[in-house]
């Protein structure tokens, strides 16, 4: 009987080990369509190699962008992604459905937009479930909304309470589906101020969504003492913050519309990712093209 038990409790914790871990190091993955020309015998060098640099988490950050992987060859393709990454002993964080047209379609008056996000909920939810079916519940360690909230859009009291409940709604219906840490990330702009900012944060965090921060070092919408600022303001350990930072391992060259970007030189590269969150959050980088001796598998972006 004794035997039974430990048996019983050893099953349990190898269930649970993915919502009791600590802090992560995660590395994002954008998927992109042009990474199918990579061929595909070496993916699990490359996960592999990724595993030995340190990072435990692969953030997947869409299984679907618009249409791109929504057809059966990119699903099947980006699936077989995925498992090769779990593969090389990765957890995986993943991604779920990806509007483009995101930031235009979050501008419209508050009826259109509770059914936008409506909408949004409800193909989340499709695809959780055909994914959680294809992987197994071992190899989903958390999930990701894709969609990011930023310090303009939702400044304004009566808009930041549709986004709460809306990311209520996510983390209430994928708890249904395979009960997992949700995750968002978020950025700022200057558009608030740092304790304003911190709020808005801590909102996300209050609907059960576990908020990422970017650092905006690669984007250099503001300088380095002025994201101090927010970045100080979202991760006061005591109350609630951030449950991570986003740590941005590229330099952008394009504008956000054509958004086009670079490795970091290679000391640059390395300082970046010595960074650690605060607060014993998760650390994660953005993202896996621009990461040393990775870069050069997917070519100049």
């Amino acid at each position: 009987m004794v035997k039974k038990v430990l048996r019983w409790l050893s099953g349990l914790a190898l269930l649970l080990a993915p919502l009791l871990a600590g802090a992560t190091t995660a590395i994002f993955y954008q998927p992109q369509l042009r990474d199918r020309a990579v061929p595909q015998a070496q993916w699990p060098a490359l996960f592999a190699q990724v595993r030995a640099q340190g990072f435990d988490t692969l953030v997947v950050q869409w299984t679907e962008y618009g249409d791109a992987f929504a057809d059966p060859a990119g699903h099947a393709w980006l699936l077989q992604r995925v498992r090769d990454a779990r593969a090389a002993g990765l957890r995986i964080v993943l991604g779920l459905g990806s509007d483009p047209a995101f930031f235009q379609r979050q501008e419209a008056a508050p009826s259109a937009l509770d059914d936008y996000l409506l909408t949004l909920s409800r193909h989340n939810a499709a695809i959780a479930k055909r994914w959680a079916g294809e992987l197994g519940s071992d190899t989903v360690a958390g999930w990701y909304l894709p969609i990011e909230v930023d310090d303009r859009r939702w400044r304004d009291p009566a808009a930041r309470k549709q986004l709460q409940d809306y990311l209520a709604t996510e983390r209430r219906q994928l708890d249904g589906i395979l009960p997992r840490p949700v995750y968002v990330t978020s950025f700022f702009a200057g558009n608030m101020t740092p304790s304003r900012y911190a709020e808005l944060v801590a909102d996300i965090e209050h609907a059960g969504v576990r908020a990422w921060v970017q650092d905006g070092a690669g984007t250099g919408r503001l300088g380095g003492g002025e994201r101090a600022l927010y970045l100080d303001a979202a991760n006061q350990c005591a109350g609630s913050h951030a449950h991570g930072v986003v740590y941005e391992i590229f330099r952008q060259t394009g504008e956000d519309k054509a958004f086009t970007a670079a490795a970091l030189p290679a000391a640059e590269a390395g300082t970046a990712l010595a960074q650690r969150a605060p607060c014993e959050g998760d650390s994660a980088f953005f993202e896996l093209r621009y990461l040393p001796g990775v870069a050069d598998v997917f070519g100049h972006p």
